[in-house]
């Protein structure tokens, strides 16, 4: 029986421009990529162009079923993979908020897959 590679997303969390961590991420993404034991890719959320709160239901009470066409491509690239690194600056002693909401969007959905709620 063959197991399937973990899929993992290199996550760049910022969006400001000038951002030091794009060099840092594809930095950590070429050494990664010489692994053999997962798949790696390397995913900037600025790709996205995902707004703060414009969907006009919450992550949680949506259950996945998004009106804007971004947050449905955001959350169908998230969902594609197993795991997560997360390459991000420190903002006022916390992370950028473009990361804090896409964060948060997704641990919504997370907890309301887990209560069995899910699509």
């Amino acid at each position: 029986m063959n197991n399937p590679m973990l899929k993992i997303a290199i996550i760049l969390g910022s969006t400001r421009p000038g951002r030091n961590g794009e060099v840092v991420s594809h930095w950590i993404y070429e050494i990664a990529k010489k692994r053999n034991d997962a798949d790696f890719e390397l995913v900037d959320i600025k790709d996205f162009n995902l707004p703060l709160l414009d969907e006009p239901i919450s992550a949680a009470a949506s259950m996945g079923q998004y009106s804007k066409e971004h947050t449905k491509i955001w959350s169908a690239k998230i969902d594609s993979f197993d795991a997560y690194v997360f390459v991000t600056a420190e903002y006022n002693h916390g992370i950028p908020g473009a990361l804090k909401g896409i964060i948060r969007l997704q641990a919504l959905l997370a907890m309301v897959a887990l209560a069995g709620c899910a699509p």
